[in-house]
């Protein structure tokens, strides 16, 4: 078709005296598409080679910034053959037992700490990681049309106008079918929620050094923002309308998630009708048949009785309690997944009173080099990070409490004793939100101390009960249980 299109046209006079051959025409419309189709081709893979570095490499390793835990990445492919590069990433181990000479070099000079093998990785990948090392420029800093250090000082017109838009009524100019209040929560909770909430958010932009929401909402860093927020193309304009609700709600907070007083209304509800009951048997006596007040008063005193005794009876005592912690910190991920011990991060266990609560420097043991997570991106482990900076220590909200008459030591039941933390916290490596597994109630340590058998024999602690040790060779008893140790004493618990 087209080479009859040509045929025709190079008949036409008048299109070769007017000097525009419709072949050339034709040959650069051809030309243009295929740059265009080819530029579009090398942003693709350029963006997925970054996005594949900062997911496997960029933990350990800068392009123009300096070593951090492996070599400076910046003009390796001028040091290193491309094929050289592409096995060492594959499996750099499998090179170094094998006696490279350049991979035993880079493995010395760098403390000896091994890579991880990328076996999951195609060649296809491989090559867009090499490709965007290759081609990798400093980012050029963005030009705004808007205040972006504004934190204070908004227009109530901005801020209201933020806050539609964070609700959702009024719709994002470029996409977005979801609210920003659907995922980043403005009233309490008491499920886990990996995206941050909006007090979380507030926080975060407020703070000197904080959060640039300008970057990170129009250009994610981390896979899970990468995701949740492909859908939206926000404009500078109504980042900085949001940004304006942030600094309103940073004066706020989240509001509490009111729960209806069932039992107070139950009270009052009985409380109301004994009353009736009463004055109509003495005074007014409305009702004919008196075994109805004797009903409603008897019915009523066994609610009252009821409330107050289940009321004292759960007095001081959090059962299930597992309030939001300052950083949405997973026993699941670090515990049950990562297999972390716990006495890697409660290290006092076996020497205090307390398990001990781990400094900011022990979570940066491990998140100097871990920068994201797979569930809350890069935002909760920031906090980490500008905790240190700032020097300001991380408030973690208490959940076990004793009251103060009662003495309670770690080191006596974990080392001593040989108890296993689950025992009484619950299975801790299979919570995300930790929790107050046991009541912590008196009956439940007694009836503990009455039950549990102590391991006499492997146990150098309790070689000072020379009568229980001779019974138990001479098989008066087959066991030896916390009472019989003076588990049960007052003064143990309580001096």
């Amino acid at each position: 078709m087209i080479k009859k299109y040509i045929q025709l046209q190079n008949m036409n006079p008048t299109a070769s005296k007017s000097g525009f051959r419709p072949t050339g025409i034709i040959l650069a419309a051809l030309l243009t598409i295929f740059f265009f189709i080819a530029d579009s081709g090398i942003a693709k893979a350029q963006n997925e080679g970054k996005q594949l570095f900062e997911k496997n490499c960029q933990v350990c390793h800068k392009i123009g910034g300096g070593k951090l835990v492996g070599p400076e990445l910046l003009g390796v492919t001028e040091r290193r053959e491309r094929d050289w590069i592409a096995k060492f990433i594959r499996n750099s181990k499998a090179m170094i037992d094998a006696g490279d000479p350049i991979a035993v070099k880079v493995y010395e000079e760098n403390n000896k700490v091994p890579m991880l093998t990328f076996t999951n990785l195609s060649d296809g990948e491989i090559s867009s990681i090499i490709d965007y090392i290759e081609k990798w420029e400093p980012e050029k800093e963005k030009v705004f049309t808007v205040d972006i250090n504004k934190r204070e000082g908004f227009a109530h017109s901005e801020i209201l106008r933020g806050e539609r838009m964070f609700y959702g009524l009024i719709p994002f100019e470029q996409g977005g079918s979801t609210s920003c209040a659907s995922c980043h929560n403005t009233v309490t909770s008491d499920s886990l929620n990996w995206n941050p909430s909006a007090a979380d958010l507030a926080s975060s932009f407020m703070e000197k050094d904080g959060m640039n929401i300008y970057k990170s909402m129009g250009d994610p860093t981390s896979d899970v923002m990468r995701k949740a927020h492909g859908e939206y193309k926000l404009t500078e304009q109504e980042i900085f309308y949001i940004s304006a609700f942030l600094s309103e709600f940073s004066h706020e907070g989240l509001a509490e998630h009111k729960i209806f007083p069932n039992k107070l209304m139950l009270f009052i509800l009985f409380a109301f009708l004994m009353t009736l009951a009463l004055i109509d048997l003495i005074f007014t006596k409305k009702i004919k048949y008196r075994i109805i007040h004797v009903v409603v008063i008897l019915v009523g005193l066994a609610v009252h009785m009821n409330l107050a005794v289940v009321e004292a009876q759960s007095l001081s005592r959090t059962q299930d309690y597992a309030p939001d912690q300052p950083i949405k910190f997973s026993h699941k991920i670090h515990a049950g997944d990562n297999k972390t011990d716990c006495r890697y991060c409660h290290s006092l266990v076996d020497f205090s009173k307390s398990a001990g609560i781990p400094s900011n420097n022990v979570c940066l043991n491990c998140h100097n080099v871990v920068l994201s997570g797979r569930n809350s991106g890069k935002f909760e482990i920031n906090k980490i990070h500008r905790a240190a900076k700032t020097g300001k220590p991380i408030e973690w909200i208490r959940i076990h409490n004793l009251p103060d008459h009662v003495f309670f030591s770690h080191a006596q039941h974990a080392n001593a004793g040989k108890i296993e933390c689950e025992k009484c916290h619950g299975d801790v490596a299979g919570m995300n939100i930790m929790k107050q597994f046991s009541d912590l109630s008196m009956g439940w340590c007694v009836n503990c101390h009455r039950d549990t058998k102590v391991n006499f024999n492997d146990n150098k602690y309790y070689s000072s009960y020379k009568k229980l040790h001779e019974e138990l060779q001479a098989g008066t008893i087959d066991s030896v249980t916390v009472e019989q140790i003076g588990g049960l004493d007052c003064m143990k618990c309580h001096y």
